[in-house]
């Protein structure tokens, strides 16, 4: 019995190195033939892929050998060997977004864009427009301006004399006094403190009013199905920072007017940034006498940002 098992795996190890040792002929072989790589073909054989620079036509005709490929038409390009049927069109620096060639497409690269002089992105490979640099103007530039970043400017340092901080006092008193009438006139409801209950801003919106930095790029697509195509345009053309001609491009571009809405505001919040966007955005709205649409603006905002608090009796 122990010969027997012996002999069974004699014969296994031998049928195991017999194996290996054609595949890795196969391998050596799929190697010379095709540097580039292989792709498998319907009916099962291998032909070799196309180069970068160049797009497939036809399959081979023969195992391990070279399909029919094509070089890229001007203005489009692959980076890879591939199988593919088309090249890729070659991505366009626009000047409407700020943006240059650094390096000119070719048949085996794409175009490679950077911002302008005195204009930045801090979007990193996401970038599709560039921002002006702030000049800091009499304050100064602390730290400069670069591809990537926004310049830092200085910080002007108080300069206070004693009439000056008499006037300060003075007018802190007057202001406190102030305050106080408005906080007791308010609680009381008295004189133009009367205003209905729907037009104040509720408390609990409050605080999303003071957040700068407040990320609206979430709720884009809720945004622009409150507002509708009409409203969108409207509060992106107020704001005056997308080109007319952009607006127009989009309008074109997208017969579908919910997705003509959410471009009109993406393509805003892109060229606006995220500092401020949302307080602009209410103070707009109301200014149109859409306090509607800035209501349930605010209740999109503030139950994202309190996890649904509200919906489980927590405020």
């Amino acid at each position: 019995m122990k010969m027997l098992l012996a002999l069974l795996w004699v014969l296994w190890s031998f049928f195991c190195l017999t194996e290996c040792v054609k595949g890795n002929e196969t391998r050596l072989e799929r190697s010379d033939k095709c540097p580039e790589g292989i792709y498998t073909v319907s009916d099962g054989k291998h032909c070799c892929l196309c180069p970068k620079g160049y797009h497939l036509l036809s399959d081979c005709t023969s195992h391990l050998t070279d399909p029919k490929c094509e070089k890229c038409d001007l203005g489009t390009y692959l980076d890879h060997a591939n199988q593919e049927s088309k090249c890729e069109p070659c991505t366009s620096c626009g000047n409407n977004d700020n943006m240059k060639v650094t390096r000119q497409c070719t048949f085996s690269s794409d175009t490679e864009c950077s911002c302008q002089d005195d204009h930045y992105c801090d979007k990193g490979d996401e970038c599709k427009v560039c921002y002006s640099c702030n000049k800091c103007g009499e304050l100064g530039i602390k730290v400069a301006c670069n591809l990537t970043h926004d310049a830092q400017c200085k910080e002007k340092g108080p300069v206070i004399t004693p009439g000056i901080t008499a006037l300060i006092v003075t007018l802190a008193v007057i202001l406190f006094i102030s305050v106080l009438s408005v906080y007791c006139l308010r609680k009381k409801k008295k004189f133009c403190f009367k205003s209905p209950e729907n037009e104040e801003i509720p408390e609990k919106y409050s605080t999303l009013l003071e957040e700068e930095d407040l990320d609206l790029e979430r709720f884009l697509p809720q945004i622009s199905e409150i507002l509708g195509c009409k409203w969108a345009r409207q509060v992106v053309r107020r704001e005056g920072s997308v080109p007319e001609a952009a607006l127009d491009n989009i309008t074109e571009n997208n017969p579908n007017a919910e997705e003509k809405a959410f471009q009109f505001l993406k393509c805003w919040y892109e060229m606006h940034g995220r500092r401020g966007a949302y307080r602009y955005l209410q103070r707009n709205l109301k200014e149109m006498n859409q306090n509607a649409m800035a209501e349930k603006v605010q209740e999109l905002v503030y139950r994202a940002n309190n996890g649904g608090a509200e919906e489980n009796g927590v405020v």
